[in-house]
């Protein structure tokens, strides 16, 4: 993934099933994408909480990005990105 770093705010629809959540699709930009598939999760360590971070593609917009999620302040925000081809 290329350094594209961008750490802006997204509005994210997510399904859980039980603990585990699949990212549905997000809104960057005034844009809708939907997310084909989740790569990748992680959670690290910060302040009063946890961001959890997930790295997922959206094959219809050509695009991979990783999207953080703090539990302090509830908030969404995509760190990074890059083209998928």
């Amino acid at each position: 993934m290329n350094n594209n770093s961008v750490f802006e705010p997204v509005d994210v629809i997510v399904y859980y099933s039980g603990l585990h959540p699949s990212i549905v699709k997000f809104k960057w930009r005034g844009r809708v994408y939907k997310v084909t598939e989740m790569l990748q999760s992680w959670k690290l360590p910060v302040r009063e909480g946890f961001e959890h971070h997930y790295v997922v593609t959206c094959r219809e917009s050509d695009l991979l990005c990783e999207l953080s999620f703090s539990n302090s302040d509830f908030k969404w925000l995509i760190v990074r990105y890059d083209n998928l081809t």
